[in-house]
């Protein structure tokens, strides 16, 4: 059994998503990776990826037509399966492009590609807020536990729950697997800017304690009234993926 990763990514630079980390985080398990890009990029990402592809064999690269979705919830489950058509090995890794697979990982993965032909793998996903030494305690906010490898056959439904994505959800087994969410801890202006864009294409709208949260002098995730977890984070004392040294770094956070 082969394993392929893929992940979706559309001006990758500008919003500041640790999209080739996350690439670079699959590369020693898989083999191939599709990077599927997004058209209508602003900042280079899809030349990026292109230029990445010819020096390194496991890349393949894709376009998707962007449907400038509006309201549309479904729009990034269609995107990722997507690019899960553009596989061609057995089972599929799906990397949201701010997720990093953690290096201390790969034996597991190697391990559940070649024992678990028919099931889905649950894993643990760090979900970081306020620098890389909190997290989002279990049960707010996003999920800490999450499918991201299956049969490549099978449809992937990401975090949420969709009807296409009962098979995948009905075949998940629990997994020692970890990956890294470093979304929420991106530089602050290209935080908003994606976020804007986001729930612009998921909602249609713009949560107005986000308006409130760009305007707050401090860090924005401290601002009172945000959300119901700041006062209940986790303390986050491991090791971070070796890959996202530079990056966190480059944000103030050693």
């Amino acid at each position: 059994m082969i394993l392929g990763g893929a992940v979706c990514i559309r001006n990758g630079d500008v919003l500041d998503y640790p999209w080739r980390q996350a690439v670079t985080s699959l590369l020693p398990v898989c083999d191939e990776v599709v990077i599927c890009v997004g058209s209508g990029n602003e900042d280079g990402t899809e030349e990026a990826a292109r230029r990445w592809s010819e020096i390194q064999p496991k890349i393949k690269v894709c376009i998707y037509k962007w449907p400038d979705p509006k309201g549309n919830p479904d729009f990034w489950v269609e995107w990722l399966n997507y690019a899960r058509t553009h596989l061609s090995t057995d089972f599929h890794f799906q990397l949201d492009a701010d997720e990093i697979l953690h290096e201390k990982s790969y034996d597991e993965v190697r391990k559940f590609v070649r024992q678990d032909m028919k099931r889905s793998a649950i894993v643990t996903r760090w979900n970081f807020w306020r620098d890389h030494r909190h997290t989002i305690p279990e049960g707010h906010c996003l999920g800490k536990h999450v499918i991201r490898i299956a049969p490549t056959k099978l449809w992937m439904a990401s975090d949420g729950v969709h009807h296409l994505g009962s098979e995948v959800v009905r075949m998940g087994r629990p997994t020692g697997i970890e990956i890294f969410h470093y979304g929420f801890i991106r530089k602050r202006a290209e935080f908003f800017k994606k976020e804007r864009q986001l729930q612009d294409f998921f909602f249609a709208s713009y949560d107005k304690r986000l308006e409130a949260a760009e305007q707050h002098s401090e860090n924005w995730m401290d601002m009172p009234g945000l959300c119901d977890w700041n006062g209940n984070l986790a303390d986050y004392g491991g090791e971070h993926p070796k890959v996202m040294k530079g990056w966190l770094e480059e944000r103030g956070m050693k």
